[in-house]
């Protein structure tokens, strides 16, 4: 089988090479030579966007990886970078979740003022989306490719169809092995017998601390390997442990207890 795609032609042995060149990615850096090399030979692209949650929610999550200056994660302003993903959220939901391809908005384009997109953002004219349904979790992945000259063509849109599997399953595993690594060192403190009074079980205890350092009901389960229903029940005998209402509350009330007299012990290896 030979799978067209200009300026080249490609085997099927070339797609399967560059599916298989996704299971080795462990980090941001491999993420972004794997996009920039193979698969960049067969779908030529200036960035990659890869959005999970609610898009333009406080809970939603988006990561740019590109090897252009100023198309960075920090560097882009969270509005604008939301903007794009609803618009072309909205196009696949019209073109019932399919592969597509569009121009960006002229809006997403440069800002001169401080904390605005950078010129890098402003040259992008033309995007490639898909997304993924996580049935387990109840949300989409959705990822966009831009790229300064040159419409998509429908090949490339059949490509990206076919390897947005393995994209997927490559930012999913960094973002599970950058949020696991704390997980291995648990909250450093022997908690004053004030706090184990309440009745928390080492589960609710590990979710407490995950919810200090600001993460979601479904960053949790993706961290524990549960889903966010069970945290949000976990979180609902917490409450009641504690005799509070809210995440804020049941944090403070942690803080309070630290405050009064934990005492460091040492992490776990």
């Amino acid at each position: 089988m030979i799978l067209t795609s200009s300026p080249t032609r490609l085997s099927s042995a070339q797609v399967i090479e560059t599916m298989r060149g996704s299971l080795s990615i462990a980090n941001h850096f491999k993420l972004l030579v794997w996009l920039q090399g193979d698969v960049q030979r067969i779908i030529p692209h200036d960035a990659l966007i890869s959005y999970s949650g609610a898009i333009g929610s406080e809970n939603g999550h988006y990561d740019v990886v590109s090897s252009m200056p100023g198309m960075r994660t920090s560097k882009l302003p969270r509005d604008k970078i939301s903007k794009l993903g609803l618009n072309a959220y909205q196009q696949w939901i019209t073109a019932g979740t399919t592969v597509a391809s569009a121009a960006v908005p002229d809006d997403l384009g440069n800002d001169s003022r401080e904390g605005g997109c950078p010129a890098a953002t402003a040259s992008m004219k033309y995007s490639l989306f898909h997304g993924i349904h996580d049935a387990r979790f109840k949300l989409d992945h959705f990822y966009i490719l831009l790229r300064q000259t040159g419409e998509f063509t429908e090949n490339e849109q059949r490509l990206f169809e076919l390897l947005l599997p393995h994209v997927d399953a490559a930012v999913s595993r960094i973002e599970s092995l950058q949020t696991r690594r704390p997980a291995l060192a648990p909250l450093a403190y022997m908690l004053p017998e004030s706090l184990n009074a309440a009745g928390l079980s080492s589960r609710e205890l590990e979710i407490l601390q995950w919810v200090r350092q600001g993460k979601t009901n479904l960053e949790i389960g993706m961290i524990l390997g549960i889903s966010g229903f069970t945290v949000k029940n976990h979180l609902k005998r917490i409450f009641d442990k504690f005799n509070v209402s809210n995440r804020a509350q049941a944090v403070g009330k942690l803080e309070q207890v630290i405050r009064q007299g934990a005492s460091p012990v040492l992490t776990a290896e």
